[in-house]
């Protein structure tokens, strides 16, 4: 048993499966994936010419997941608020107004969610 999680194996084998490709004379050009980074890493070493390209069924998902947790909180958080205020100074006093949501409210709703994912998906 490898010691870790199953994701810090992905990345190991990724490089060792990518190295034995070079090794054997495989060109390797493209490569779609979920968003593991250190899989992307062994590419970039192994194959610098490779492409990695993002899943857009794994990215939407994540999208989704990512707006569902922001529509839980009342204001954005500190780091956040640091990232965006050269952009959007609005974003250090932006709140949450209202406690339950309506139409119109403005918040991020569970069908404005699902609106996002499914034009997400109709763009690709």
């Amino acid at each position: 048993m490898y010691e870790g999680t199953a994701k810090s194996m992905e990345g190991v084998l990724a490089e060792e499966c990518y190295e034995q490709a070079k090794n054997e004379g495989c060109k390797v050009e493209v490569v779609w994936q979920d968003g593991d980074s250190s899989a992307a890493k062994a590419i970039g070493l192994h194959h610098p010419a490779g492409k990695v390209y993002k899943c857009g069924g794994h990215v939407g998902r994540a999208h989704s997941n990512n707006l569902k947790e922001v529509a839980k909180k009342k204001e954005f958080s500190e780091h956040m608020k640091s990232k965006y205020k050269a952009k959007c100074p609005e974003i250090e006093t932006a709140k949450r107004k209202c406690k339950q949501h309506r139409a119109g409210c403005g918040c991020i709703s569970d069908s404005f969610i699902k609106r996002t994912h499914i034009n997400h998906l109709c763009c690709l």
